[in-house]
């Protein structure tokens, strides 16, 4: 499995260009994010954050931290840390939220971020996480299709009901699971596989077997105006801390 890090050191640039030319592509993704998140939450961290995109979708009363495990990520705004060392005071948030970084941890590094998330959430605060779920076809896409056209490969390690007992066994109570379904949307095919190459370090195919592999992976659908709807799904896990 080749690690998160190491993974965006060499091509957050591509995920930079794939979320500013089309930033509001995955509106359901961070919306999905934020249903389980308590309306009494102001203090937020975001980790690995991506370089921050979740902030958009924030009410404005809301405080938000972002730090990455990628030094392709982090900058002025966006501190460095790791899944064992977030560089954040102990009680300092109400959530920790994580979205699609953690299949690229390995299980042991997890365990260690599991224990840094509860060292930095105040009593009852959350612990939110959306991932790829075990034996979806957006999991057989990426392990799949993007792992042949991808020079640095994907081999994620995805997430299932196996996932709650360890949230238990790592100080966090009442843990849950929701699957949640949602378009990513575009303006048309060419902006939909521009998007996914660049999102995905697909840098093996042309842009014709892309569109294909999207439309026998996910089944993309055109809409009556004409745009285009990509399927997509996720597993969002929720946990309070003791």
């Amino acid at each position: 499995m080749t690690d998160y890090s190491e993974i965006f050191a060499q091509r957050a640039h591509q995920y930079h260009a794939a979320m500013q030319r089309d930033p509001r592509a995955r509106d359901g993704e961070f919306l999905a994010l934020l249903e389980d998140l308590s309306a009494t939450a102001v203090d937020l961290l975001d980790v690995p954050s991506g370089g921050g995109y979740l902030n958009a979708y924030l009410q404005a009363d809301c405080r938000l931290e972002s730090c990455d495990f990628s030094i392709g990520f982090a900058g002025s705004r966006i501190p460095l840390g790791s899944p064992e060392a977030l560089p954040f005071a102990d009680a300092a948030f109400d959530a920790v939220l994580s979205l699609t970084g953690l299949h690229h941890v390995s299980l042991e590094r997890q365990n260690a971020f599991f224990a840094e998330c509860r060292r930095l959430l105040r009593s009852g605060g959350q612990l939110l996480i959306g991932e790829v779920l075990t034996g979806s076809k957006v999991g057989a896409f990426l392990n799949d299709f993007v792992h042949r056209h991808n020079s640095q490969g994907h081999v994620g390690v995805f997430f299932d009901d196996a996932f709650l007992p360890r949230l238990q066994a790592a100080g966090f109570e009442a843990p849950r699971m929701t699957v949640r379904h949602y378009p990513w949307r575009f303006a048309d095919e060419t902006a939909m596989v521009f998007y996914c190459r660049n999102m995905f370090g697909i840098d093996r195919a042309t842009d014709t077997e892309i569109l294909a592999g999207l439309r026998d992976y996910l089944d993309f659908r055109t809409t009556a105006d004409g745009r285009i709807e990509l399927p997509w799904q996720l597993v969002f896990y929720q946990a309070v801390k003791r």
